[in-house]
């Protein structure tokens, strides 16, 4: 990478850092999850145990929530600065999957800056989402292996990242599984059984190894590895058995349960308080529809070309976005719009491709008038997103649709 890109790195990762850091104090006290994940951190380094969290998710996140607290106290940076880090750093790891997708820094900077600037991203940036740190996790290891060309070291790096993924949420399985395949099949490698039998050890076992370590605390208690597997299991069929009404009526979320609508339909949650007449501050969790809605077409235009151009790299995007969305539509828990998060990525891969294809065909300032359109929309949700007192009258249809919970001080 040349001086000029890697300026262009940081910079990118300065605005996802600023949009997301930017009053993060506001409000200083735990807000919705943070009420059960901060204390779950201490509890399961000191305790090895899960409450007052849900106990079926893989505890990687309660060690880093730990880590943050020790780092920055328990305080609002402590409960965030995690998420907004990882969330920055999820921008430029974007940059850096459409780069080697598209082989043009303006694609990756499209994708990058898409994720950046996106509303729903920015949200669960700041407060204490797995599926921010988890996304990073996942994405590092793609990048990973995408340019660890035969180097082993970059694809046991892979494999740990994907372990940490794994760790954080089950959401990644479908896609580790993919990746590990598409390592073999490259350059033949599952002809030759050293060759395999490597990859197989390195893909296989180190993200288990992960996984399983990510338990520590809790086989400090005394459990056997015969007792994890049954609560492996047992975590497994818990999670399927979530329903609407397992939840609190009051969560916000409640209102959109299914992962179909996300890319078709409008979808915004969350709550605000209307100040006076003509004021508010609001929390919104939203797919930003106008962007959002051009995911489908998208993809099936970049499925398009790499099979015209018969190009592995051009389809990955297609292949690691069904195959995490696949999980999430054939659950039969609910499904909520935060869960969307680790699915951006790939969605503003193919989106930034196919812009700069079809720029590259009609006119080149096509790029420029997207580029300017679409962070022109996201900068104007923004305030929506991150609790920032402004005028209600720019908003009013947004808000008028929405099945956020509004409240009149």
């Amino acid at each position: 990478m040349k001086r000029n890109e890697i300026i262009l790195v940081c910079l990118l990762f300065l605005v996802a850092f600023g949009l997301r850091f930017y009053d993060i104090s506001y409000p200083n006290f735990r807000w919705g999850d943070e009420m059960a994940h901060v204390p779950a951190g201490t509890n399961y380094w000191l305790n090895g145990q899960f409450e007052p969290d849900n106990w079926e998710h893989p505890p990687l996140r309660h060690i880093i929530m730990y880590g943050f607290l020790q780092l920055f106290g328990d305080n609002p940076y402590g409960w965030r600065m995690r998420n907004i880090l990882f969330g920055a750093v999820a921008a430029v790891l974007t940059y850096l999957f459409a780069r080697e997708v598209s082989g043009t820094k303006k694609a990756a900077l499209l994708a990058g800056l898409l994720l950046a600037t996106d509303p729903l991203h920015i949200v669960m940036s700041r407060y204490t989402f797995e599926e921010i740190y988890g996304g990073a996790f996942f994405l590092s290891a793609i990048v990973l292996y995408q340019r660890h060309r035969e180097r082993s070291s970059w694809l046991m790096a892979s494999a740990f990242f994907m372990g940490c993924a794994l760790a954080t949420k089950w959401y990644y399985v479908p896609c580790w599984l993919l990746v590990y395949l598409l390592i073999l099949r490259k350059n033949g490698h599952y002809r030759s059984v050293g060759t395999a039998f490597f990859i197989t050890a390195t893909y296989i076992f180190i993200p288990l190894s992960v996984f399983i370590g990510s338990y520590y605390f809790w086989f400090g208690r005394g459990y056997s590895f015969g007792e994890f597997l049954q609560f492996i299991q047992d975590a497994y069929y818990s999670l399927q058995t979530y329903r609407p009404e397992s939840y609190n009526p009051d969560m916000v979320f409640l209102s959109h349960s299914s992962a179909l609508e996300w890319f078709i339909r409008s979808v915004t949650v969350g709550q605000g308080t209307f100040i006076g007449a003509d004021r508010g501050e609001f929390i919104l969790y939203m797919n930003n529809l106008p962007i959002w809605i051009l995911t489908f077409p998208a993809l099936i235009f970049l499925a398009a070309l790499a099979l015209r151009r018969r190009s592995l790299e051009l389809a990955l995007p297609v292949l690691l976005f069904f195959g995490t969305y696949a999980l999430f539509i054939g659950v039969k828990r609910p499904t909520f719009i935060y869960s969307a998060a680790p699915l951006l990525p790939f969605a503003f891969t193919a989106i930034a491709c196919s812009v700069w294809e079809l720029a590259q065909k009609c006119h080149a300032r096509l790029y420029h008038l997207a580029l300017a359109t679409m962070l022109a929309w996201n900068l104007y949700l923004y305030p929506l997103a991150t609790a920032k007192k402004v005028p209600v009258a720019p908003y009013r249809y947004l808000l008028d649709n929405s099945d956020a919970k509004l409240f009149r001080q």
